[in-house]
Parts: C-alpha cells; structure tokens; sequence
C-alpha cells in the first residue's frame, strides 16, 4: 500500500449482516485455507499462520484494505485462484465464496465472530469437498522435484571450488592447477544441468503474488542462467588450450567469476525461501 493513499469507503453493514458474513468468511477460511496458514502449524507456509485470526489478518495492509476489494491483496489472490495453491489439497472457492470475501472486504473486514452462527445461515462450506488426486505422471514429476535441494549442493560446491582452484593456478602457474580446474568446471556444469531441472519441478509452497513468491520465480529463472552459464564456462575451458597469460584464459576466467556471483546471488534466494524471507542473515 502507498502511503498517503485515500482509503476507499467502507459500506455500511447492520450489525446482523457483519456477524453473519464474518462467521462465512470464518468457516470459508477454515476449509480453504487452514491446512497450509493454521496456527497449529509448526511451519506455516509463507509465515503467514494466522489465516483465522481475522482481526489480526484485516489489521495487516498487505492482506486486506478494508472497503477496497481490489487494493486487497488476499481478496485478489483467492478472486484469481492463486490461493489455496496448486498443492493444495482442497480446490478454490467457489464464485458465492469470492463474493463472500468480497463483501467483507467491502464492509470493513470485521473480526468480532457469533458465538452460533444466526438460523437460516449455515456455512458456505460446512463439507469439506474430497479433493481430487492429482495423476500419477504429475505426483512423481513432484517428487523428484523434492530432491533438488540436495542437488544443489554439489555443482555449487564445484563451481565455487573451481574459482578457488583457479586462483591458485594464477599464483602458482602450475599445469596441474589448471587441469584441476577444468575437472572441477566440468563436473560442476555437467551436474547443474539435472539439479536446474529439479528445481522448475519442484513445487515450493508459496502465496501466490507474496513475497516469496516473487524470491521464488527469481531463483528458478536465476538458477537455470547459472545452470547454462556454467555450461558456457566448460565450452571455454575445453575449446581451447586455455594457457595461463592468453586472451582465452582471461576470458574463462571473467566467465567463470560472473559465474559464481550468479552462484551466491541464487543460493542466497534459496536460503529466502527456506528461511520464509529476505532477513535470513540478519544478525
């Protein structure tokens, strides 16, 4: 939100139709989105666990503007399906859902819930509907994508091995420092070719148009630039004799430096996404 914006009015609401609404809300919420944002989480994903506490989620600018559906980033992401994810297990809402949360975004986002819902109001999702099984193809595409954590941690390990390796063939203008650097680059590129494939299989949990998210599209995309930069760096090292003091060698050793900043930059957006934030090394 900018600040300094002209909040948009709040309709008004009788005090019936503010309770009603809410415990809706409450219970829409409660089937949709509980699973993945409760508080009885350990992890909560996107560190977002208070997806019940609708006092609290309406409080927060990021979420809700209250009387402005469109400045309200929740509303929009369930309005575009966004959320619950694609790895839910539950589906989106249904068009009377949206217009529900609609409507409370509209009357101000009110917290205060029933202590029963009113009669002639049950919950617009009082069932829980079966969720549908993904098939088969795609459930173990999504498997193998858990591994690609692991995966990261030899390329990156060969690669930053190899800028050190080739600092050591500079000071020390050793052939055999420089064999060992061509080993290290190739073995590095050869293995980032599956772990970037791993990482656009895997499905990280995130809020649709969340922060993590948006760290979560720039790691993959950054990560397979890594991938084919590294790539690029053993073509480099492999056409030609590459002797320390040539043209050929100051170009490797310029790609192979881009390189490893592409390295840390991507695994310091994996860390993000796995310490839920930007902030992971603050001290």
């Amino acid at each position: 939100m900018f600040a300094g914006r002209i909040s948009a009015a709040v309709q008004p609401a009788s005090d019936e139709e503010k309770l009603r609404v809410t415990a809706e809300v409450y219970r829409i919420f409660e089937a949709k989105c509980a699973d993945c944002h409760g508080s009885h989480l350990p992890k909560p994903k996107g560190k977002f666990g208070y997806v019940l506490d609708l006092l609290r989620v309406a409080k927060n600018p990021k979420f809700i503007e209250p009387g402005d559906p469109k400045e309200s980033e929740l509303f929009q992401m369930v309005k575009n399906n966004e959320m619950p994810g694609e790895d839910a297990d539950v589906p989106p809402l249904t068009p009377e859902e949206k217009k529900l949360v609609e409507r409370w975004v509209l009357i101000g986002a009110p917290g205060d819930l029933p202590s029963t819902l009113p009669a002639g109001h049950p919950p617009a999702t009082a069932q829980k509907p079966e969720a549908v099984p993904a098939p088969f193809f795609k459930r173990l595409l999504g498997w193998f994508g858990k591994f690609h954590p692991l995966s990261t941690h030899f390329p990156v390990a060969l690669l930053l091995t190899a800028v050190l390796a080739e600092l050591f063939a500079w000071w020390m203008r050793r052939s055999e420092w420089t064999l060992f650097v061509r080993f290290l680059v190739v073995l590095g590129a050869l293995s980032s070719i599956p772990t970037a494939t791993l990482g656009w299989l895997a499905n990280f949990p995130t809020v649709g148009g969340s922060q993590l998210a948006i760290i979560y599209r720039f790691h993959q995309i950054l990560g397979t630039t890594t991938a084919m930069w590294a790539v690029v760096c053993a073509v480099l090292i492999c056409s030609a004799e590459c002797e320390e003091g040539s043209l050929e060698r100051r170009r490797f050793r310029g790609a192979l430096l881009l390189g490893a900043a592409l390295v840390a930059i991507t695994g310091f957006l994996g860390g993000a996404l796995a310490a839920g934030g930007l902030d992971h090394y603050k001290f």
